[in-house]
């Protein structure tokens, strides 16, 4: 990919030629058009949507996560809030995800109301429901911190699997910054599909004694053969392994990327000062079947609720 900078994904330097890394295919074109957008998900396995999103109420959002963790003294107090610097003396707090959105009314108002949710109606030609639970991702210059490879399906496969996630950064995001990155054509992978693919994360083997112990106390989070639901730990290996190309861009405020639960995506290593931010949302028709962990006032998330025992 041409004028791409120097990438990396947990400290090891990705390949960016063009036969294994290139841009993501913009639908900016095809926004009405709920026929061409089926058709694009069914060949791509995602959609991405520059300028789907009111900036002004994207940055409103920003300004309410950025607050909070100003707060919670990690951001550098000599910057500008909304630049977003992380202040190096600090740690991210460990339950971001529930301080960033718990009560979170611009989050909210951004994900499940206006532009997002009507791309839904068009797109899934009826009545959409959302799941309650809202993922987020505040990210550090940090070389563990990317994301591994995974499939979505494996953490929230009990309902429909016609179930779509949005990728939304709260901010420009470009590539240096660490942003998401799909494989191309993964959707399209049936023995992968066929066999993690099948994974349960929240799962486990009620005649293995001693991990059905470990895992009904909460001693573990989960069973040994979910391997934690990545496919790899490795995104370079992994493209070698399965083929395509790592697929990416230098996202703006207001952009979207959509994807299904068996499109394999990652991310990148964070190489700024800047904490990056995003938020992941799940999206489907109202009449189908939705995993009970992400639903409700008090979702059972991956918790002890959230576990299932069978016979292995």
């Amino acid at each position: 990919m041409s004028n791409t900078p120097e990438l990396f994904y947990r400290g090891a330097r990705l390949d960016t030629r063009d036969e294994v890394f290139g841009p993501l295919r913009s639908s900016e074109d095809a926004r009405e058009d709920s026929d061409e957008l089926r058709r694009r998900m069914a060949d791509d396995g995602y959609l991405y949507l520059p300028g789907l999103l009111d900036v002004d109420q994207v940055m409103v959002a920003r300004r309410e996560v950025l607050d909070r963790l100003a707060r919670a003294g990690c951001l550098d107090p000599d910057a500008s809030l909304m630049d977003g610097v992380f202040n190096t003396a600090s740690t991210l707090p460990e339950d971001r995800m529930e301080r960033l959105t718990k009560d979170n009314s611009p989050l909210q108002r951004l994900l499940y109301e206006g532009a997002m949710m009507e791309l839904y109606r068009l797109f899934l030609g009826g009545p959409v429901r959302h799941f309650d639970f809202t993922w987020f991702r505040a990210n550090v210059r940090d070389t563990v911190a990317a994301a591994a490879p995974h499939y979505d399906v494996v953490y929230m496969g009990r309902g429909t699997k016609n179930l779509f996630t949005s990728w939304t950064p709260l901010g420009d995001v470009p590539m240096k910054m660490g942003g998401l990155m799909i494989l191309e054509h993964s959707h399209r992978l049936e023995k992968v599909k066929s066999s993690y693919g099948q994974i349960d994360v929240d799962a486990y083997c009620e005649n293995d004694e001693e991990e059905a112990r470990a895992i009904e106390s909460g001693e573990k989070l989960w069973a040994d053969r979910a391997s934690g639901g990545v496919y790899s730990e490795d995104a370079i290996s992994t493209r070698s392994e399965l083929g395509g190309r790592w697929l990416s861009a230098d996202y703006k405020v207001g952009d979207v990327v959509v994807f299904g639960m068996y499109t394999m995506h990652s991310s990148m290593d964070n190489q700024t000062d800047h904490i990056r931010l995003s938020a992941d949302s799940r999206y489907q028709l109202a009449s189908e079947a939705a995993d009970e962990r992400w639903i409700g006032p008090n979702p059972a998330a991956h918790g002890p609720d959230a576990k299932k025992g069978m016979i292995c």
